[in-house]
């Protein structure tokens, strides 16, 4: 368990966050269990009574307990049908059943189980095979990154990799206190569906810098499984470089950035202790905020709404005007369909990504489009007008084969996406 002080560095230290999709299934499994089964009060008594006494006579359960002649032929019965007592001539004694429940018990409490039927529907990840609890259940999204076992002999054997797991792990599927399994009936798989595990990355400073993952999720956070599937699947991601950030310094003057670099290096520690950690350095220019990570960390998107928001409401504002970057969409979206024009007096939104196969893949990301989507209309004059969403997203590629297969993660994602081949700083820039 991290400190409260170590987890305030993770958030300040956050660089993205991605989400996962835990291949699960579900199992209703039928099943005779063996549980602890407590006795009424009355009948607990006299049978303690009679385990001290030795024997017993009804009329010493009748005068004990102050009951009726009928009320004490009832609680006869009733340890008489339980096998729990049996007669020797007119006396009442415990019958060896009954005694061994004493002798196996430390506090000289008896403990009574009894069979009975047991069914639920338990979901498993088809990864680690552990019990997954109430979870989400999404079909595939793609924007989502997919993880798959190593052991592909669980994907064919689902049946009987649930079966061992449940056996495995049957005290923390029935809650039942000290119930067994008996005799399991039946295991008849469900739907399968995706688990979505965020997953946030942050820089980690304690030695040479590194990236880091932490994953807050208790079904799924410490199960080696999918930490591993986590592994091979960033594994299989295309990687990026850094070649494209001395031009970027050069292109755009940064002489913040430029104090960090030197010899075709960037002192990424020293960068991330003077401006976000103790914020001894920054930029001169007020209307400059440097940002650690992905726009949609919620500490960069909080600042960027806000930012958005005062810049909507600035009284001498105007309603709508055309920037730089908007011949640059109009070129970026020649290879698909252009973006009707805004009506005038309406803020529209670019979105420009970077060519990351890893880029927005989780709902933050959504969100935050969603947010931005919805502060641009808020400014629009006249509620009769209808409006698609003001966010466009252009996502590029190496190639047309490329740019198609990329566009197909984020469909789910932005309503508002288009593709193209061009690319800025080699790909690596992102623009908003």
């Amino acid at each position: 368990m991290i400190t409260v002080e170590e987890k305030l560095l993770r958030d300040r230290l956050a660089v993205d966050e991605i989400t996962f999709a835990i291949p699960a299934q579900s199992f209703a499994i039928s099943c005779a269990i063996s549980a602890e089964e407590a006795l009424p009060v009355v009948t607990e008594f006299a049978l303690r009574i009679a385990y001290v006494c030795g024997s017993l006579s009804p009329t010493q359960i009748q005068e004990f307990f102050g009951f009726s002649s009928k009320e004490t032929d009832a609680v006869i019965q009733a340890l008489l049908s339980e096998r729990l007592i049996q007669w020797n001539d007119d006396q009442l004694e415990l019958t060896s059943y009954a005694l061994a429940r004493f002798q196996d018990s430390s506090d000289n409490l008896p403990r009574f189980f009894k069979i009975q039927d047991w069914s639920a529907e338990v979901v498993f990840d088809l990864i680690s095979f552990s019990p997954a609890g109430r979870t989400s259940r999404l079909r595939r999204i793609r924007s989502q990154v997919e993880l798959a076992t190593r052991n592909f002999d669980k994907q064919s054997r689902t049946i009987q990799f649930a079966e061992q797991s449940f056996q495995h792990n049957f005290r923390q599927i029935c809650t039942k206190e000290k119930a067994e399994i008996y005799k399991i009936s039946s295991v008849d798989p469900g739907e399968r569906f995706s688990i979505p595990l965020p997953c946030v990355f942050h820089l980690d400073l304690s030695g040479s810098p590194t990236v880091a993952r932490n994953i807050d999720d208790e079904s799924f956070g410490g199960r080696l499984e999918i930490a591993e599937a986590i592994s091979d699947a960033l594994a299989s991601q295309e990687r990026g470089n850094n070649e494209s950030l001395l031009d970027f310094i050069r292109t755009f003057d940064d002489g913040l950035l430029g104090r960090y670099a030197a010899d075709d290096t960037f002192d990424l520690r020293r960068y991330a202790q003077d401006v976000h950690l103790t914020k001894a350095a920054g930029y001169t220019d007020d209307r400059v905020t440097p940002m650690l990570g992905a726009l949609h960390l919620q500490r960069n998107a909080d600042m960027l709404l806000a930012r958005l928001q005062a810049e909507l409401t600035l009284d001498d504002a105007p309603a709508h005007e055309h920037s730089d970057a908007d011949g640059v969409a109009g070129e970026a979206c020649s290879e698909a369909v252009a973006p009707a024009p805004a009506p005038a007096g309406h803020d529209d939104a670019l979105w420009w990504a970077p060519q990351s196969s890893l880029w927005a893949r989780s709902r933050s990301a959504r969100d935050l489009a969603q947010k931005i989507d919805a502060l641009l209309h808020s400014q629009q004059k006249g509620a009769e007008v209808v409006r698609a969403s003001a966010v466009r997203v252009v996502v590029p590629g190496g190639d047309r084969r490329a740019s198609r297969e990329r566009l197909s993660v984020y469909w789910d994602q932005f309503p508002q996406l288009f593709g193209t081949e061009i690319s800025l700083l080699n790909g690596n820039l992102e623009l908003l």
